[in-house]
This record gives structure tokens, sequence and C-alpha cells, in this order.
């Protein structure tokens, strides 16, 4: 993070830890009935209550937010993190250990609910959830995500390193050949999502590092478009020391992403221009 990011997080960090832990738990008239759902690691549990607070302190609250987290750690959470506990928002536990945590526990618990998941080492802006639901009102059966890629080829058609792959930067652009970028924030119907969606022996297998790739096949399989928030918002703030061992660098710096989507192509015999074509 760059100096000036860093004391911005900070302002906002502080900000957000003022906040009365009762009121953020008091039901709003303008709640939405949606879940957000996520994941955490042990090196961010000190700080994962920002990413709560930044969620319940949104302009539209949702109903509930689910913190799923494998069973081994039932013993190692810090206060900071169990003094959020309340009618909003709950720690859930599953045998699960991966980054697929964010969402898979949530769709087999809570099949008809409408889920967005978020990132455990973001603070997000006080609009980002209301421009989710603004658009999911307009488009009711896609997924709707704030960031979005398109995988790349060359000329002669061979699947790109992701990094090259181009950001979506238009607002409410619809599309199967787009992929949602968890750490923005997405937004998934329910049955929005293929049946193998909860398979992990096979997700493991596949995509033990690219949550974002599996949930986009998932979606694809069924039929479900991507479509981009229809309103720009600021980018999450990244929380201060959670950057060091972000999944994302490593996907990106060592081209796994590449090679996970490859994966799945060849699994799922998908043709990767076919894919690329459709509208």
């Amino acid at each position: 993070m760059k100096k000036k990011q860093v004391v911005y997080s900070n302002l906002q960090a502080r900000r957000l830890r003022r906040l009365d832990i009762g009121e953020l738990h008091q039901p709003k008239a303008n709640d939405a009935d949606v879940l957000v759902s996520f994941t955490s690691i042990p090196s961010r549990f000190a700080d994962v209550d920002l990413v709560v607070r930044s969620v319940l302190s949104q302009s539209v609250a949702p109903a509930r937010l689910v913190l799923w987290l494998n069973e081994r750690h039932v013993e190692s959470l810090p206060r900071s993190l169990t003094a959020m506990l309340g009618p909003k928002f709950e720690i859930r536990y599953t045998p699960l250990d991966s980054c697929h945590c964010k969402l898979v526990p949530s769709l087999q618990a809570f099949p008809d609910q409408t889920i967005v998941t978020c990132d455990d080492d973001l603070m997000y802006r006080r609009h980002w959830l209301r421009t989710l639901l603004d658009t999911h009102r307009a488009a009711p059966r896609a997924v709707i995500a704030h960031i979005a890629r398109m995988p790349a080829v060359d000329e002669q058609g061979r699947v790109k390193p992701y990094e090259s792959w181009p950001k979506q930067k238009q607002r409410g652009v619809s599309g199967h050949q787009l992929v949602q970028m968890g750490y923005g924030g997405v937004l998934y119907p329910p049955g929005s999502l293929h049946a193998d969606v909860g398979n992990a022996a096979l997700f493991m297998a596949l995509t033990p590092r690219a949550d974002d790739l599996w949930f986009k096949f998932m979606a694809w399989l069924a039929g479900t478009p991507v479509m981009t928030a229809g309103e720009k918002i600021g980018r999450p703030r990244e929380i201060v020391g959670s950057g060091a061992i972000r999944l994302k660098s490593i996907n990106v710096n060592q081209d796994f992403n590449r090679r996970q989507w490859l994966d799945l192509c060849e699994h799922y015999g998908v043709d990767v221009i076919r894919l690329l074509a459709q509208a």
C-alpha cells in the first residue's frame, strides 16, 4: 500500500470502530432481504471486525451477515470479532478449508436466499450493497459484480496470462463471457449456479486457489450471465497489514489463474473461443 492509501485506510478503520455495535444490529426500515457471506483466515481475524462494521453500516444494510470459518478455529477468535456477534452477524463453521467457503456453505444452508459475497481484507464503501441491489432489481437473473474481467486470447486462440485480461469498465454491461471479481463484491440470485458448485472434491482439484473462476464457470454452465453494477462507486479500502498474503497476488504473479481456467475448460469440454463469443 502507498503511504496515502495507508492514511485513508487508518482513518476509515478509526471511523468504523467508533460505531456503536448495538446500533449496527438495530433493524432499519430499508434493510434488504439479502445475505452477505464471507470467509477468513487466522492472520486476519484481528481486523475482520472492520469488514463486519463496513457491511452493517451500509446505506442499505443486509438482513444477515455470515462469516464461515473452518471448524478448527472455534477456540481461536479474538474478542474484537466475537464482540460483533448479534442479530445481524453470526459465525458458522464448516469442514471446508478454502477460499470457496465464502459462498458454498451459504448456498447449501440458504438455497432460496439472494447472497452477496465480500472479502475479509477490505472495508466497503457506504453504497456498495445498495448499488448491487439496484442492478439486481433491473436484471434479477444475472450475477451482479462491481468488478469484472474478460478472458483474453492471442492470435492462435491461446488464453493469455490473467493479468492481461481487460477489466470491463462500462457500467450495467451483461455478458456470459464476463468473469466476476469477488473482492469487489458479487451478488448471486437463488438458482443462478450449476449443481456442481458444492462439489468440494471437484473445485479443490480444478480451482484450489480460484473461487472466482469456479463460481464463474458454475454461472456459465447454468446459463447465467454476469453483469457489472450499474453505478460506479469507489474501490473498497484495503485493511492495513492484510495485503502481504493476498491470494489474488499469488494467483496473478505465478499465473495460477490462467492454469486453473484452462483446467476448468478441459474438464467441462469448453471451447474458450466459443465462450468469449457469447453475448
